[in-house]
């Protein structure tokens, strides 16, 4: 497995996977996306130097990670539809954040799935807010 920067030759593949229904129902926002503000948003994510959008590759796209910057850096992740159920999102977690942080992430308390691999990444559980769960790692995790 191999994290590599996502480009603009991304976008429709990062544009159909978080359009999936399961990745939807997952997210923080699972209001669709319409193509032409995916390619505004990937366009300026792209050129912020606050935030990386990594590819995760073992022969082939397996996933995206997200790390939005600041004081404290959050993460989060997407599999590709065809990767899910297979253990790849703990692995694509630790090539991402160890060494590294600190780091948080939010996860909807029913994803049962992603708190597992968070939690298998060194994240731990800090508190609810927001009708979300939130995860810290420090550095050293």
């Amino acid at each position: 497995m191999r994290l590599r920067p996502a480009t603009m030759e991304d976008a429709e593949r990062l544009f159909d996977w978080r359009n999936d229904p399961v990745t939807r129902a997952a997210s923080v926002n699972r209001d669709p996306v319409a193509w032409d503000d995916h390619l505004a948003w990937l366009e300026a994510a792209l050129a912020d130097p606050s935030r990386r959008i990594l590819i995760a590759e073992d022969r082939g796209p397996q996933g995206t990670v997200r790390l939005d910057g600041g004081q404290r850096t959050e993460v989060s992740i997407t599999l590709a539809p065809a990767a899910r159920g297979h253990g790849l999102a703990t692995p694509i977690l630790r090539l991402a954040t160890d060494g590294r942080g600190p780091f948080v992430a939010r996860i909807r308390p029913d994803n049962a799935a992603s708190r597992r691999a968070f939690e298998a990444a060194g994240f731990t559980y800090t508190h609810h807010e927001g009708g979300m769960d939130w995860f810290s790692k420090r550095k050293d995790t």
